[in-house]
């Protein structure tokens, strides 16, 4: 019985390098995109061109908004 039969194929690092390259160009992509649109913009639209970018990737700048009155949950009474 060859021990070769359990794992059949062979993971060099050939291929960790090809698996991985789809992601490392979309990387690549995204910076390239956002260095070109903070270069191109005004001085005053810098700001919000980074805060554009910002939230389309989760981080935000300003607090998130209230709820609003119907989704809080109820006040609770003191007894």
């Amino acid at each position: 019985m060859s021990s070769h039969a359990a794992f059949p194929v062979q993971v060099t690092a050939w291929t960790v390098f090809w698996v991985q390259l789809p992601v490392l160009v979309l990387v690549v992509a995204v910076i390239v995109v956002a260095i070109t649109a903070l270069r191109r913009a005004r001085a005053e639209d810098v700001p919000k061109v980074f805060e554009a970018f910002a939230a389309g990737f989760g981080r935000r700048l300003a607090p998130p908004p209230a709820a609003p009155p119907e989704i809080q949950p109820p006040a609770q009474s003191e007894e």
